[in-house]
């Protein structure tokens, strides 16, 4: 490898998983392009309080020995070229315009450093690899867990943590399962006959095929759409299931809400465990506004409680949550063991912790519905696996 060809991660959210998941595919880039990694996340990131420091390394092991000050090299050429060795420090406040960060480009600068801060997902990399590359042939899951395996390494005071709260709370209770639960989001709501308003990051395609090969099904299926889907229900069927079939013993429950807390602690008593970290009532707004300190902790109670779900034996989660799909890629599960949750409606795909509003059906329908109640069980909201 060169020692004069960098590529420079700088921090593309503001959320800490959202981050490690862009880190990821800006390491896969590294790697196709022949390009040492720099890993750099300012003080404005969420997670990163101290001044002149970075935050990356707050809560993971260095990559490499260089820094983002071994990059201000006055005789390094930059791409994109808004930058150069004074500014690096500098945040691009317009780079949701994605002006000069083609993939194309990207890949083929002859740039001494090139800055990497907008995301990529590794499906849209995976034209572009070589086959004398490693992942090669693998799929998207796949090479997600060798970047995480190969590059994401927890602080050791992290690890402690971690092991000390599985040790005391879930060592020896196997089997266990690990939920994700993110606060229902109120002014998340929509509307299925408004679908062209929506933002694009809800119109992904359900691409795996609902089992429908029973005609009653089916039909109830159809006339059942007019009813409302409640954020964050459709859990418990799923909960329901792998514990009468696994007679699951603890469930780790990962949750930014208080209310959550109380109805698992309420359904499902001692079964539940959960860290001690700041959670939110449904009502209560996030403050950034804490001192650097309190900031690392915040950093650290989301970093443990994604591995201490990885060490469960089955994991439900929210397929529209960056820590979610964390717990997915940190260790190799069996595929009938995870499974990421979503609502599904006319083959796009919404998030389950948000309201979702169904096109209403005719008085006959309805009629039809409530007979249908009666012959068929219910099956719940719809769910994707993962």
């Amino acid at each position: 490898m060169a020692t004069d060809r960098f590529l420079l991660i700088k921090a593309w959210s503001y959320i800490l998983w959202a981050d490690v998941d862009h880190l990821l595919g800006q390491l896969l880039i590294a790697e196709m392009t022949d390009r040492i990694p720099v890993v750099y996340w300012p003080t404005h990131c969420i997670h990163n309080g101290f001044v002149h420091t970075n935050g990356y390394e707050l809560y993971f092991e260095q990559i490499n020995n260089y820094t983002i000050f071994d990059l201000a090299n006055p005789e390094y050429t930059y791409y994109p070229p808004i930058w150069d060795s004074s500014s690096l420090l500098v945040e691009d406040h317009t780079k949701d315009t994605w002006v000069y960060r083609n993939i194309g480009d990207i890949l083929g600068s002859k740039a001494n450093v090139v800055v990497g801060d907008v995301y990529y997902n590794v499906y849209e990399l995976i034209p572009f690899l070589n086959k004398n590359h490693v992942a090669y042939g693998m799929s998207v899951e796949q090479i997600y867990h060798y970047l995480m395996g190969k590059y994401i390494r927890i602080k050791p005071d992290i690890e402690t943590e971690i092991q000390g709260f599985y040790n005391s709370w879930l060592k020896g209770s196997q089997p266990s399962l690990a939920v994700h639960v993110r606060r229902v989001d109120e002014e998340l709501v929509f509307d299925t006959r408004d679908a062209d308003k929506f933002d694009n990051q809800y119109w992904n395609k359900v691409y795996r095929k609902e089992n429908s090969d029973k005609p009653v099904t089916r039909l109830y299926r159809y006339l059942k759409k007019g009813r409302y889907k409640e954020p964050n229900k459709v859990y418990h069927k799923d909960i329901h299931k792998l514990i009468e079939k696994y007679n699951i013993r603890k469930i780790f429950l990962l949750t930014d809400c208080k209310e959550t807390i109380k109805e698992y602690v309420r359904l499902y008593g001692s079964k539940v465990v959960y860290t001690d970290c700041k959670r939110l009532g449904k009502d209560q707004e996030p403050t950034y506004m804490e001192n650097p300190m309190i900031k690392r902790r915040r950093g650290i109670e989301v970093i443990k409680d994604a591995y201490i779900a990885a060490k469960c034996d089955f994991f439900i989660g929210n397929d529209f949550s960056h820590l979610s799909h964390a717990v997915s890629r940190l260790k190799d599960w069996p595929a009938k063991n995870v499974k990421l949750l979503y609502w599904a409606y006319k083959k796009r795909k919404y998030p389950v912790n948000a309201k979702l509003i169904v096109r209403q059906g005719s008085k006959v329908i309805s009629l039809l519905k409530k007979v249908l109640n009666k012959l068929v069980p219910r099956k719940g909201g719809a769910a994707g696996d993962k």
